[in-house]
């Protein structure tokens, strides 16, 4: 190629491509011999200031943390005579940073002098853009990780749960039937009219009422035909010991994961115990079934309504318990129309 036609080639890269092309001394300040136009858009600072590298260099802005690590691996790729590309920030005249892509390699003209030649390119959008994704990627991780210690959390409340009821059950309450079973014997060897066969009456009595208590706390800390029978027969179970008439439609025909069932369970508790203390209610409806990819249980009743999830614990609970599962709470309860819960959570 002809020396004119080798310019005209150079000038013509230098003009279009969209970076700045330099041929630079190897010197200690890589001097610009000559640097394209774009050089302006990377700096702010026009392409003339750094021709002949008298009044700025690539060097002078360069971010001061960056330009010895910088010159040290340019140094050695020309050494070993390899073409180099690296990233670093350079200072803008504006006061801004830039983050730049550098690619080079060491040339050697006609005389024998050694140059350096290359080009830098502006990748502050991608940096901003990677570190973007690398921010979001840490926060849903942190957010994955939180879900996953709620589940923890709660998981391992409701097996402490299941312990105490087991225990309750199996220990505390048979040994107190035991102990019933005995005072019905000694009552039944007194005469029956006597003071002291009144006194083991009475004190059976009692004992056996608080036979009924003990159920009813084991029942309260973890229903044991939640475990062994699933999701509708619980629910059924709440339904008879409420005081207002609920009518219980189920559709769920399979068992559910047990994380699920016992979310959906403690809802239906929680909807029955306000249906049953604030509600004014005359009746009350709890709908079980499959909506989409996931299950839904719907708890309406005819009360006075007004019911307000931020002013109660309880139903913040539920939402706590519910997101552990992946699941939601929706309430809608206008004063004076009764109350409506959904909660949904997917399988």
């Amino acid at each position: 190629m002809a020396g004119s036609d080798a310019e005209t080639l150079l000038r013509s890269l230098m003009e279009n491509i969209p970076g700045a092309i330099y041929r630079s001394a190897n010197d200690s300040q890589w001097s610009n011999l000559l640097v394209s136009g774009e050089i302006e858009s990377l700096t702010g600072y026009p392409a003339e200031d750094f021709a002949g590298g008298e009044k700025r260099t690539i060097v002078s802005v360069t971010h001061p943390d960056d330009r010895e690590p910088v010159a040290q691996q340019i140094a050695a790729a020309l050494a070993e005579h390899k073409p180099f590309a690296l990233e670093y920030r350079i200072m803008h005249a504006d006061g801004g940073i830039r983050w730049v892509l550098e690619r080079g390699v060491k040339a050697v003209d006609g005389e024998g002098t050694e140059w350096s030649d290359g080009i830098i390119f502006d990748i502050t959008d991608r940096r901003a853009a990677e570190q973007l994704r690398l921010e979001r990627e840490l926060e849903a991780a942190h957010v994955a990780e939180l879900k996953a210690s709620r589940a923890r959390i709660v998981a391992a409340g409701d097996a402490a749960r299941r312990r105490i009821e087991r225990d309750l059950q199996l220990g505390g309450r048979k040994r107190l039937l035991a102990a019933a079973e005995r005072l019905r014997g000694a009552e039944e060897a007194l005469a029956p009219g006597s003071d002291a066969a009144a006194a083991l009456r009475a004190a059976r009595a009692e004992l056996e009422a608080g036979l009924e208590e003990l159920s009813d706390l084991a029942r309260g800390i973890h229903p044991a035909v939640l475990t062994e029978r699933g999701l509708g027969p619980a629910v059924r179970a709440l339904a008879e010991r409420c005081a207002v008439p609920v009518e219980v439609g189920d559709a769920i025909a399979e068992r559910l994961p047990r994380e699920i069932e016992t979310a959906l369970y403690y809802a239906v508790s929680e909807a029955l115990t306000n249906v049953d203390r604030y509600a004014a209610a005359s009746r009350a409806t709890v709908r079980l079934g499959r909506r989409g990819d996931g299950v839904e249980i719907e708890v309406a009743d005819d009360g006075r309504g007004g019911a307000d999830s931020a002013r109660g614990s309880g139903l913040r609970g539920l939402e706590d318990r519910l997101g552990a599962v992946g699941g939601a709470l929706e309430l809608d309860s206008p004063a004076g129309r009764g109350t409506r819960l959904r909660a949904r959570v997917p399988l």
